[in-house]
């Protein structure tokens, strides 16, 4: 049996990925291309709406409903690939912190040990 791999997993599998932004980083053009590439239509809601990409990390089916996607099930399909991008984002960042390398972004030291030990009295 062959392991499905899809958006991005592979390179998941490879380690951590310095040059690639994070989702929740995304500008709205960026949020713009993901959709595009998934749900075409949808693209241009997302720039009138100017959704970033941690504002599209948010989005709850509510927010989606009054934006005006519809049907539901149109709302829970783009929810379980949300919530797939998540993940997806969730693993890289373990995958850097097990690997004891910073976040993609920079975001400062990742530690790699355990707890630091307080200062020793002088």
């Amino acid at each position: 049996m062959e392991p499905r791999i899809q958006d991005g997993a592979k390179e998941l599998q490879e380690g951590c990925l310095p040059n690639k932004v994070p989702p929740a980083e995304w500008t709205v053009p960026e949020v713009c291309a993901w959709l595009s590439a998934r749900h075409g239509d949808l693209a241009p809601l997302a720039a009138e709406h100017a959704v970033t990409g941690r504002a599209l990390l948010r989005l709850t089916e509510g927010t989606l409903q009054r934006m005006g996607v519809a049907p539901c099930s149109r709302r829970w399909e783009l929810l379980q690939e949300l919530l797939g991008l998540r993940l997806q984002q969730e693993l890289e960042e373990l995958l850097c912190i097990v690997e004891g390398e910073q976040h993609p972004k920079g975001h400062g030291d990742v530690p790699t040990g355990g707890p630091r030990s307080p200062p020793s009295p002088e």
